[in-house]
């Protein structure tokens, strides 16, 4: 009668166990399946659309000034604090500008800073155009330059901060101007903002910031990601990983590309973890795309659902860190941890409880 009493002890210990853990896996798996994502590829657009009438955005224009305060109130309306960066650059001598928003959700446990960035200037120079006449007209740029830049602007107004991060989206001045005669500065005249922004950063943001994505070319017709290769693998295969769950594995190919001069480079020189979100060739065999530094890279040649697979495939990134993964899976250990100790301590009671009858009977 004892030993029978002491199996229920043992039963409803492990249902409480049960009870605790199981809500608790069920409701991580419903996280995982049914992400609740607003980006809206509408509003990106319209951003685009902006950017497309104010085009080209050289660097030092009036138009590239005009773009900053139309991205400088957008995003203050979502309610990040916004800077502009400005220095006087000597090649050529202009003054250029990055712009740099913060919006933070920090506690005592700091976690640190995450960078979102996109380059915004366009190429001066259209030199792989078709058309030899038109090589040293300016590139629209709206691939290159303005799809990863709205792609954050909408990312501003539906993120939410994961707990404990402050997150800073920067859109860089001057990336795209290597190989133009008279660019000096960066990596052979490319990535001359995002090398200022690194440089200028004080030691204690430095050792604070724990990763930067970098979103570039990602309007493609038919968008084709690869996996750059110098970028950080781990939190490249997270993203590949959870845009594959929301049904862009024929996007975002589980396949490594090539190394990239891009806005990831400073930051893994300075040794900050950084992903390269990239279309290094088309699916139809063209280096980048079809119109990379071409007049041809305009808004028609750009497609919506593309904005929409990247910035969504950001937003459940984000989304996931907020889940602090690595905190869900110590509490989860710890229940089990704990159910284990109360199913054996229960076994062993038992068990010496019988034999401890049979002894003396």
């Amino acid at each position: 009668m004892y030993f029978n009493s002491k199996f229920q002890t043992f039963g409803i210990a492990f249902l409480i166990v049960c009870t605790i853990i199981c809500p608790f896996q069920t409701q991580q798996l419903q996280a995982l399946s049914q992400p609740d994502l607003e980006f809206d590829t509408g509003v990106a657009f319209k951003h685009l659309k902006k950017y497309d009438q104010l085009a080209p955005l050289l660097p030092g224009s009036e138009n590239s000034q005009d773009f900053l305060a139309y991205a400088k109130k957008t995003l203050e309306n979502s309610l990040w604090s916004v800077e502009i960066q400005s220095w006087a650059h000597s090649g050529p001598s202009i003054t250029l500008n990055n712009l740099i928003a913060k919006k933070s959700n920090q506690n005592d446990n700091s976690k640190g800073i995450i960078v979102l960035g996109a380059h915004y200037d366009a190429r001066a120079w259209a030199d792989k155009d078709p058309d030899r006449t038109k090589r040293k007209d300016p590139v629209p740029g709206i691939n290159d330059g303005g799809s990863g830049v709205v792609v954050l602007l909408e990312l501003a107004r539906t993120v939410s901060i994961p707990e404990g991060y402050e997150v800073w989206i920067v859109l860089f001045d001057a990336e795209d101007q290597g190989g133009i005669s008279g660019w000096k500065g960066g990596q052979s005249g490319w990535i001359i903002g995002s090398t200022y922004f690194v440089k200028s950063l004080s030691d204690s943001d430095k050792n604070r910031m724990k990763l930067a994505v970098i979103l570039d070319i990602v309007g493609d017709y038919n968008l084709n990601l690869h996996k750059e290769s110098s970028s950080d693998s781990q939190q490249t295969n997270k993203i590949w990983d959870l845009a594959n769950e929301l049904g862009y594995g024929e996007n975002f190919l589980d396949q490594t590309g090539s190394s990239i001069i891009d806005d990831h480079r400073p930051f893994i020189n300075a040794g900050i973890p950084a992903v390269d979100i990239i279309q290094q060739r088309s699916k139809d065999g063209y280096d980048f795309f079809k119109w990379h530094h071409t007049t041809n890279d305009t808004i028609e040649n750009v497609d919506r659902e593309s904005l929409s697979k990247v910035g969504r495939t950001m937003e459940y990134y984000l989304e996931k860190l907020e889940l602090d993964p690595m905190s869900s899976n110590l509490i989860l250990s710890i229940l089990i941890v704990s159910g284990v100790i109360v199913l054996f301590g229960t076994l062993v009671f038992v068990f010496r409880k019988k034999l401890f009858k049979k002894r003396y009977n």
